[in-house]
């Protein structure tokens, strides 16, 4: 009986999108805390400072050094929190049947990708605020010489985005036509 290997499927000849996402918002949520901190514990140490004035004059003008030296913290605190959301808003991740894209940039746009034939490993990492706030990183580790290693950050279900990759990477790899060279003569 002849032994008969089946042919590997062919490439698909169109590449479809099978996940587009941007980092969530909720990883700012650290520079909002710092916001809020803000406005209570400035406002709290200057009002303990004031009242320890000799006179009227001398707290009220503490008090509001005190609220001055606020307004500015705050509102450098959300120019920043704005560029960041901006940022972030700005990155878009997409995975599809042939390849991973990471598109970034304001105001030039910049894309990275690779080609899920290439991706070796990958990984999901989740801290205890990211875990319960449902978002975290995957990254993939490739055979790519320009970059090897790719991080998706701040995404939601990072466990389902990384096992998506890692089925779409397994299947692609399994249909190439070539193998790669073992280093034998």
């Amino acid at each position: 009986m002849p032994i008969t290997t089946a042919a590997p499927p062919p490439l698909p000849l169109n590449e479809e999108t099978l996940w587009r996402a941007t980092p969530a918002w909720t990883v700012l949520l650290g520079k909002l805390a710092l916001i809020a901190i803000t406005l209570i514990v400035i406002p709290v140490i200057t009002h303990l400072v004031a009242s320890r004035a000799i006179d009227l004059e001398s707290g009220a003008r503490i008090s509001r050094i005190g609220w001055t030296i606020t307004a500015i913290i705050v509102l450098a605190e959300l120019v920043w929190f704005g560029v960041s959301l901006a940022l972030l808003r700005s990155t878009q991740y997409t995975v599809t049947n042939q390849r991973v894209m990471i598109e970034t940039g304001l105001l030039t746009k910049a894309l990275s990708e690779i080609d899920l034939r290439y991706v070796d490993d990958s990984q999901f990492t989740q801290g205890v605020v990211h875990r319960m706030l449902g978002i975290g990183n995957v990254t993939l580790m490739s055979s790519d010489k320009s970059t090897p290693v790719y991080v998706l950050r701040g995404i939601r279900d990072p466990r389902g985005v990384r096992e998506l990759i890692r089925t779409h990477a397994y299947k692609v790899s399994q249909r190439q036509l070539f193998t790669r060279a073992t280093g034998g003569v």
